[in-house]
């Protein structure tokens, strides 16, 4: 009865109804976004995704449905979904991750990452890729996704991710040898 209550007051937009439920859920999602950005985000990203999360409710209140899940649970799956964006985000602008499955050469990948211009040639060898292995490429190297996932996302197999990863490494290898 309650979240059928709030569910229509967030729906008729009511401040006063916002306002409560940045009182009653602000700590509780503040603990979300800080467990998750602890190790790479800012005390402002924190502040950024809890702010985000309640202007996200404010803005589409019709994806609020209570027969689906209390407001609190939906606080905090919009919260930790804005907090990895804000991971992603702050992963794909400072760093290009190491991988481990490239036996070929590692010494020479690793001196090129250590190279901020590297990083930005790297970065647009990966624009310059022709779909799907730029997409790819960005997917496992600047977001971090497994190669499991890339598949699942992009409805292909495992197989076929990893060896267009394979090939684009060594396209990359070749380029860098120029």
């Amino acid at each position: 009865m309650i979240d059928e209550k709030l569910q229509q007051e967030i729906h008729s937009r009511n401040p006063r109804t916002y306002d409560f439920l940045i009182k009653e859920y602000s700590k509780l999602l503040w603990v979300i976004a800080s467990g998750i950005l602890k190790n790479v985000g800012t005390r402002e990203d924190i502040e950024d995704c809890v702010a985000e999360s309640f202007t996200y409710l404010w803005e589409h209140p019709q994806k609020y449905d209570q027969t689906r899940g209390s407001i609190k649970s939906y606080l905090c799956l919009i919260t930790k979904s804005k907090a990895i964006d804000k991971v992603r985000k702050i992963n794909k602008m400072t760093t290009l991750p190491y991988d481990e499955d490239l036996k070929v050469e590692t010494e020479d990948i690793e001196k090129a990452l250590l190279n901020k211009q590297m990083i930005n040639d790297i970065y647009n060898f990966a624009k310059d890729l022709k779909e799907p292995d730029s997409e790819i490429f960005f997917l496992r190297y600047f977001y971090q996704l497994k190669p499991r996932e890339i598949a699942d996302k992009l409805s292909i197999t495992s197989k076929e991710v990893s060896n267009r990863l394979y090939y684009s490494r060594k396209s990359l290898l070749t380029k860098i040898k120029l």
